[in-house]
């Protein structure tokens, strides 16, 4: 039986951002895939009772919330998150675990647990050493950085997006396999590493039973995501500021779903009457079912939106930006109303949120797409194939960077 450590610094529960639900697919699946037993190490998301049974059958191993060091990070060769994430009582963990025993892999999930990447080269043993990338940092990070211009957060952010880029290197040149999101995160990650494999993110949810949309349906359009991290309080700012005005002109609704920074809900507090912040909500579904469409209009971040997942599985059809849904087919664009910059979508929305047959067709479309890709089955073939083939040392492909 292989054993893994799982190295995630940020544990992937609960299931309310994007990585958390991207690791929490691939532990699943792979639990499934046969003879592989589990251990997850990460630092707490939250304070409070956290639900970690969605990772079972894998034992988890916790360190506490870490305390913040924004200042310690500048002084660091690490980036902010990963100087924060790599806390003492977390090392403590993962250096017990390492000794415990001859792991057969050792994940580190997400550049953000590149910290403990010193610790995992002391003490690997024969392990082999699977990095997964959730975005291609290199690329990302300096174009969210130059979205924030000549000030003083921009070039902090410079700066950490230097430190990201190195530190992506470092754990590029360890890994024996990287398993990424996407065919164009691949791409790039193919010119540090030979071995990269595309896992696509898996739908834990239960898939609706599809339900046809009437003209009686509110003419509202859902948003899903989380927003604490400064690039995408950007895009939400940037999507409200664009498309409400023409929405509302149109009658149309924009309903938020997610914690919303509260200098944002300030900020357009009684500005729109067709905007409606709901916060984190238990229960979707009965949003889902009243809402003509979900949107993907994201400008900064890249990478794959799981939100488009909610959407797919639920039966709502996307409204979308070119740029934002990468990691999506061809197939999978023409079944979705997609636009090239938020002007354009708003265009898109108002001349499509009343086309009842459009809507049907294509929410249809895109759910009988995404069940073949995204699905735990498809999941389970591709990463057992991935950790329970032979693993030679990795020969990489050595580029600058």
């Amino acid at each position: 039986m292989q054993s893994i450590l799982w190295i995630s610094a940020r544990l992937p529960a609960p299931l309310l951002q994007g990585d958390a639900i991207y690791s929490a697919g691939l532990i699943k699946a792979l639990g499934l895939s046969g003879s592989t037993r589990i251990h997850i190490v990460g630092c707490r998301r939250a304070e409070g009772l956290i639900d970690y049974s969605g990772l079972s059958p894998a034992e988890v191993t916790e360190a506490p919330l870490p305390s913040r060091r924004r200042m310690m990070s500048l002084i660091t060769q690490l980036p902010q998150d990963a100087c924060t994430l790599a806390s003492q009582p977390l090392q403590q963990e993962v250096r017990r675990l390492l000794q415990a025993e001859s792991w057969s892999w050792i994940v580190i999930d997400h550049a953000n647990s590149g910290g403990l990447l010193p610790l995992v080269e002391a003490h690997r043993g024969n392990a082999s050493v699977c990095y997964i990338a959730h975005n291609a940092e290199g690329m990302i990070r300096p174009e969210i950085a130059r979205g924030f211009g000549i000030t003083p957060r921009g070039a902090v952010m410079r700066w950490d997006a230097v430190k990201y880029k190195q530190l992506e290197q470092r754990l590029l040149k360890a890994a024996n396999l990287v398993i990424c999101i996407s065919d164009a995160d691949a791409k790039y990650f193919s010119r540090f590493n030979e071995n990269v494999r595309v896992s696509p993110p898996v739908y834990l949810g239960t898939p609706a039973e599809i339900r046809k949309i009437e003209s009686t349906r509110p003419r509202s359009l859902l948003l899903v995501g989380s927003f604490n991290w400064i690039a995408k309080q950007k895009n939400l700012e940037r999507i409200i500021q664009v498309l409400c005005p023409v929405l509302q002109r149109n009658g149309i609704m924009l309903e938020v779903i997610g914690a919303v920074p509260a200098h944002i809900r300030n900020k357009f507090d009684g500005k729109f009457t067709n905007l409606t912040f709901h916060g984190q909500v238990g229960d979707l579904k009965p949003l889902l079912e009243r809402c003509r469409g979900g949107l993907v209009a994201e400008e900064l971040g890249g990478g794959f939106k799981l939100k488009v997942l909610d959407y797919a599985f639920s039966g709502l059809p996307v409204f979308g930006l070119e740029a934002a849904l990468e990691g999506s087919t061809i197939d999978e664009h023409a079944a979705m109303f997609i636009a090239r910059s938020i002007e354009e979508l708003a265009t898109c929305i108002v001349a499509n949120v009343d086309d009842i047959d459009a809507l049907n067709g294509r929410q249809l479309a895109l759910f009988n797409l995404a069940s073949k890709r995204f699905g735990i089955e498809p999941a389970i073939r591709r990463l057992s194939a991935a950790f329970h083939e032979p693993i030679s040392p990795p020969a990489r492909v050595v580029h600058n960077a």
